[in-house]
């Protein structure tokens, strides 16, 4: 189904889009239910923009959280720490206008830049990021310890 920009709006996430948040993410090969994503949305702190893009129907169509955060080396920063549009609508300019909702909540913020992470397999994002504006800073690799 194709969506107009006007059939589109981005409100705040609530605990009631948790159902439609939890398969959001398992397109994104992040299983949840909806049990976990609640619990997942009331401990995410305040301090983070968390905000769902919504067809006319207000059912969430993709969603976006960023954290603001300040590194010694750096001063202050956003991170988009999470970004999901649905299958059936990308390329819709969804992705798009959250990303601009997050860059205009930092600048309210005073943060200087915006930063995102994204794994080298999501070959999609790496044409995405640059056509909005973001240049590619450096590559790394991630180490986790799973401590259960």
């Amino acid at each position: 189904a194709s969506l107009g920009m006007t059939d589109m709006k981005t409100r705040q996430m609530t605990l009631r889009d948790a159902a439609a948040v939890a398969e959001l993410a398992a397109e994104l090969g992040y299983p949840s239910n909806a049990e976990q994503i609640k619990e997942r949305i009331s401990a995410i702190p305040s301090s983070d923009l968390l905000l769902v893009a919504v067809d006319a129907d207000d059912v969430p169509i993709g969603f976006v959280q960023a954290h603001p955060w300040i590194g010694i080396e750096t001063g202050l920063r956003v991170e988009i720490v999470g970004l999901v549009v649905s299958q059936r609508v990308r390329r819709s300019g969804t992705a798009r206008q959250l990303v601009t909702e997050v860059e205009q909540w930092a600048r309210k913020l005073g943060a200087p830049a915006v930063i995102v992470r994204s794994n080298t397999l999501r070959k999609e994002s790496h044409t995405f990021y640059p056509a909005v504006g973001y240049s590619l800073k450096k590559t790394q690799a991630v180490y986790e310890k799973r401590l259960r």
